[in-house]
Order: C-alpha cells, then sequence, then structure tokens
C-alpha cells in the first residue's frame, strides 16, 4: 500500500502538481493594494516618514523668519516663491500657516499615524503570534485613509482665499 502512495506522489511530482498551489502576485496588489499587515506597516512608516521630512522642511522655513525677522532669504524665496514671501520676508498669513501645519503634521501624520499605524499592523501581530490581521481590507483602507487625508492636510497649506478677498480670516 506505501509504495502505491509513493508512485501516487512521485507521479503528481513529476508532473508539476503540488498541493498547495501558490499564485504569483502582482507588483500592485503586492506593494499598494496589499492586505498583509506587514506590508500595510511599512506603507505607514514610509508614509510617516515622508511626512515627517515634511514637517521638518516647513520648521526649517518658519524658523528661518523667526531668526532673522524682517530680513531677505533667498532660500524662503527659492521655496516659496514672490506669492507667499514676497521679497524673501514670510507673509504674516504664511507664517501662521507653517507653524499650523507643521504641528498638525507632527502630531497626527507622524506620531499618532505613524506610530500607532506602523506598530500596530508591523510588530504587535508579530509579538501575539497571528499570522494575519482579522480584516485586511479594512486595515488596508485605514492606510488609504491616512495618505489620502496626508496629502490634502499638505495642499491645503497653499490653498489661498481669492474668492472673498474682504475676508482676512476665511
Amino acid at each position: 500500500m506505501s509504495a502505491i502512495a509513493h508512485e501516487e506522489h512521485g507521479h503528481h511530482e513529476a508532473h508539476g502538481h503540488h498541493d498547495h498551489e501558490h499564485h504569483e502576485e502582482h507588483f500592485v496588489s503586492k506593494y499598494i493594494f496589499s492586505h498583509d499587515h506587514k506590508m500595510i506597516g511599512k506603507q505607514f512608516l514610509i508614509t510617516a516618514v515622508f511626512m515627517g521630512v515634511v514637517a521638518m522642511l516647513l520648521s526649517i522655513l518658519f524658523r528661518i523668519q523667526l531668526a532673522w525677522p524682517g530680513e531677505s532669504s533667498d532660500f524662503l524665496s527659492f521655496f516659496l516663491g514672490e506669492t507667499w514671501a514676497p521679497n524673501g520676508v514670510l507673509k504674516e498669513d504664511m507664517y501662521l500657516g507653517l507653524v499650523t501645519i507643521h504641528g498638525t503634521i507632527m502630531v497626527f501624520f507622524l506620531l499618532t499615524g505613524g506610530l500607532s499605524g506602523t506598530f500596530s499592523n508591523l510588530l504587535i501581530p508579530l509579538q501575539v503570534g497571528a499570522r494575519d490581521m482579522a480584516s485586511g481590507f479594512l486595515n488596508m483602507l485605514s492606510f488609504w485613509f491616512f495618505l489620502i487625508s496626508s496629502v490634502l492636510m499638505f495642499v491645503s497649506l497653499f490653498v489661498e482665499n481669492k474668492r472673498f478677498p474682504d475676508l482676512d480670516w476665511v
């Protein structure tokens, strides 16, 4: 009986049949729209590091103005242009905008999203011994909402109020 089972097993091996056939994942399904908690944790980490660099650059911009108040800076002119830094001096509303967006990015997109998103997706399931998260699709959606909100937060810094010029507070 064992000889027959061995022959059948050899027959399947010879023709390339395996009990556990794995399909090859494409780049998009493996790295971009992944349901794997480890990849989602890495996506959170990469996005948080990028947002940390953005927050650092914003910090540099407003600290240059803070260090030399009222003085012209070619660095500010280069990065912000004449619209937000005429003659190399930050406009007051742009200064406040830089400080506000810097703080918001640091709290929500670096500390909260980056640390909790990275550690809760990458490390905790591995520490507990879980093979995967309970709902991979919702986990993936949480990253995409995080990424979209990160982009919207950064872009909102450059939105101007041209529709109602009399209302400075809008």
